[in-house]
């Protein structure tokens, strides 16, 4: 099961907290509310949490507690503005972002977008270029401040709080926004790995959706990831870097679930029913000039076609998020309707084509 897959909602079967005595392994997808931000709902999940003790222990270790708060404050802000850029880049191409469970490397719920190459690379593209807006804004203060730029040396789940400097606020500034910077480099190296943990993975798949088709595109993206999986794990076995072998294991893990999960799904209904989502996007409105009779007629087939596409897009965004055999019989029967409409269409505008 991929991240996007899990339960992030900190509620088990029972909607209480006893199964993670039950289960300790259900811990994992545990995240806890952080309140709505401007429409969205934000909840900080398990890892992002445990990275944060991790921090906190540094910190209590090195006596540097006074400056926690804004080390954490601003690996918060990072990631939540990373999330604002999905949601202001979704909404433009007309999807929505409307809940963000935060983990070290941004989110882990993926904006939703329409069934588009185009619109799904602008809007899984959208948190990369927060980060990459963010760390010019750190460049710039740093060039202002000393003239220069320099990052700190800060390794994983390091005590950012002893980088930030002395309680200067000139020096205070400056090393803070060379952490915040680093902050910064670090999701967007993340974001770029082809793995659907991160925004890599949409985007290595929009770009070939158009020349391979989406089937082909979502298993190319699982191969190469699979492919840089093992090399990376070979060193960090070498370094012996236990993390390391961990993180690289469970990226290969996910690539190659992925990828199974794909090939039981088949190709033909997957991009028959996106064929028909894009179909019936287009609609022309009615006009006054219109007789009244045709108007009504026409008004109620655009609203009954609309109808159908919203149901077949929010199908597809299942799909797209959980995989085909995460659909129950009805949204099965939805897609073979839509399927078999696809195919009626095709044939006739392939017989206008030849008359």
């Amino acid at each position: 099961m991929g991240w996007e897959s899990r339960d992030y909602h900190g509620r088990g079967p029972s909607g209480g907290g006893g199964e993670y005595l039950s289960n300790p392994a259900a811990l994992l997808g545990y995240s806890l509310p952080f309140g709505t931000w401007w429409g969205a709902r934000v909840r900080l999940h398990f890892w992002l949490l445990l990275t944060f003790v991790f921090i906190a222990v540094q910190s209590a270790q090195s006596g540097n507690l006074r400056l926690l708060p804004l080390s954490l404050g601003m690996i918060l802000l990072a990631l939540m503005l990373h999330e604002f850029g999905h949601r202001f880049m979704a909404r433009w191409v007309g999807g929505s972002h409307d809940e963000f469970v935060l983990w070290p490397a941004g989110g882990m719920v993926p904006p939703n977008a329409p069934p588009h190459p185009h619109a799904m690379f602008i809007a899984h593209l959208g948190g990369i270029g927060m980060n990459l807006l963010l760390a010019g804004i750190c460049v710039g203060g740093l060039l202002g401040l000393t003239g220069r730029v320099t990052l700190p040396v800060i390794g994983l789940f390091s005590n950012f709080s002893g980088t930030l400097g002395p309680l200067n606020p000139a020096s205070l500034l400056a090393s803070s926004l060379g952490v915040f910077l680093l902050i910064n480099v670090g999701i967007i190296f993340d974001n770029l790995l082809p793995y659907y943990w991160f925004d890599g993975g949409y985007l290595l798949q929009t770009i070939l959706w158009p020349w391979t088709g989406l089937y082909r595109a979502i298993n190319v993206t699982c191969i190469v990831g699979m492919v840089l999986a093992l090399p990376m794990f070979l060193l960090s076995l070498a370094a012996g870097s236990f993390l390391g072998m961990v993180f690289w294991g469970l990226l290969f893990s996910s690539s190659y679930n992925r990828r199974k999960q794909l090939q039981t799904q088949g190709t033909a209904e997957l991009e028959n029913a996106i064929a028909f989502s894009a179909a019936t996007q287009p609609e022309r409105k009615t006009t006054r000039r219109q007789r009244w009779g045709w108007a009504a007629a026409k008004a109620k087939q655009v609203a009954r076609e609309r109808r159908e596409q919203a149901k077949i897009d929010a199908i597809l965004e299942k799909v797209h998020e959980k995989g085909m055999q995460s659909l129950n019989w009805l949204e099965r029967r939805a897609l073979r309707k839509a399927t078999a409409w696809q195919r009626r269409r095709d044939a006739e505008q392939d017989r206008r084509d030849k008359a």
